[in-house]
């Protein structure tokens, strides 16, 4: 494995070795996972027979995405020093706006990903909570909260997919990152 030394030769042979120099651009293709992962979610849902839709299991995976979307917009709302602007728990959430909440929050996060450097991932930023408790915490601490939070209500989302008789899919990083460099994946 390459020791990174600079921004010019280090880049390049880390690049090379599929590692990422900075991690700002770690967490941009954290990103970019993260809205392939997305998609193939809400296919799981839309995957769920028609006579099952109607279970409260459904709806409960329905608003688990919604919350995932959620989640990310009102977080980025804090950090940008704004009152989150949509429901942290949505109730009933109709399946055919998942696209839509999907695609308003991940326009939002790469836009607001693209510019943003090392140092600014430590940043702080202060928000009131639902309860008005006043709070101190960092950017780059949320992304890694908001990754890691998305992970475990996809893994809900895709159990209560395969209950209910759907396609589950995996959305886990390695197979994503698999389909993004030939070098690595099945050898045989």
């Amino acid at each position: 494995m390459a020791t990174l030394r600079g921004p010019d030769s280090g880049s390049r042979v880390a690049r090379r070795q599929g590692i990422l120099p900075t991690m700002i651009e770690r967490y941009r293709r954290w990103h970019e996972h993260e809205r392939d992962a997305n998609h193939k979610m809400i296919a799981m849902l839309e995957s769920v027979p028609q006579e099952k839709r109607g279970d409260p299991r459904f709806a409960r995976a329905v608003d688990y995405a919604a919350h995932i979307a959620g989640c990310r917009v009102n977080w980025l709302d804090r950090i940008e020093g704004r009152e989150p602007t949509v429901d942290w728990f949505s109730e009933n959430t109709p399946l055919e706006s998942l696209g839509p909440l999907f695609e308003k929050s991940e326009a939002r996060w790469q836009a607001y990903l693209d510019p943003l450097s090392d140092d600014d991932l430590s940043r702080d930023f202060e928000y009131i909570a639902r309860d008005g408790s006043r709070y101190r915490w960092y950017v780059e601490g949320q992304i890694v909260q908001l990754v890691g939070h998305a992970f475990y209500h996809r893994g809900m989302i895709a159990m209560i997919v395969d209950d209910l008789g759907g396609v589950k899919v995996d959305t886990d990083y390695l197979f994503w990152a698999f389909d993004q460099d030939e070098r690595y994946g099945r050898i045989d």
